[in-house]
Formats: C-alpha cells, structure tokens, sequence
C-alpha cells in the first residue's frame, strides 16, 4: 500500500507500508491491503504504521483519509494508496512532551472554566486539546520512549 500523509505545510510521509492505524472519527481504524475503498473523517489523534524496514507512529490533528485503489494501466489489481489530509502532523520522535503537556493543561483549566457559548471558539479550545492529547500519545508510542 501507498501512504501519502499531507497537511498544509507539505508531505510528512510518503512510504510503503504493509498496515495503517488511524483515528477514525467514530474510533480507531485499521487498513490491511486490499481494503474496501472508503473516506473518512479523522480525530486528533495517534496514526501508526507498518513497513517492511520501519515503524512509524505520528501524532495528527482532524482531517481525513482515503483508501483507494491505485489505477494500472494493464487493468491486473493494482496497490492501494491510503491518503491522509491532516490539519497538522508530528512525528513521535520530534515531539517535546513538556510543550504537550502544558497546551493540554492550559486547554483543559478553559475548558473547565468555559461560561459561554459552546460556539467555534469552544470548538477550536477542543480542538487544541485533541492535538495536545495527541502529541502526548504519540511520544508514548515512538519507537525508544518509556513505557
């Protein structure tokens, strides 16, 4: 399969993989080859996957991902491309945990201490609390971190 993994400042992983773990907005969602084509929507969340040589764990904000099967031109079954269109994406290993954890308190003490309207605003403090959640769950998972 063909992962491609883009958010608005570039490509963050280009590779072929032989599984993807995605945070599906309705939960996590696993793609094997030969998956039904589909789209998603995704949560801030942990994508991980799997390579022949490596790894790979990254952190993603909201976006989504299609799973599509490639075209060949001598019409035999081709690979699958997984696209992925995040808002943001870090790798595990380029996450500072301290930063993560201080935008996750300072989201959660407004969140707590939200009066008004549950508005686009509200939303986007959500929102940044999913990414800072995200962060910290990745760097848990890289390849190396303490369990």
């Amino acid at each position: 399969m063909k992962l491609s993994l883009t958010t608005p400042k570039g490509a963050l992983v280009d590779a072929d993989v032989d599984e993807v773990t995605a945070p599906g907005e309705l939960g996590e969602l696993g793609v094997l080859p030969g998956h039904v084509p589909l789209m998603t929507a995704l949560r801030p969340g942990v994508l991980s996957y799997k390579a022949k040589d490596h790894d790979g764990v990254v952190a993603v904000g909201q976006g989504f991902m299609q799973v599509a099967p490639l075209p060949r031109a001598d019409d035999a079954p081709g690979r699958d491309r997984l696209l992925v269109l995040v808002d943001q994406a870090m790798a595990a290993v380029d996450i500072d945990r301290d930063a993560a954890m201080r935008d996750l308190g300072e989201a959660d003490k407004k969140l707590a201490a939200w009066k008004g309207e549950l508005d686009g605003a509200y939303q986007a403090l959500v929102l940044k609390r999913g990414w800072a959640q995200a962060r910290l769950d990745a760097a848990a998972r890289a390849p190396g971190a303490a369990h």
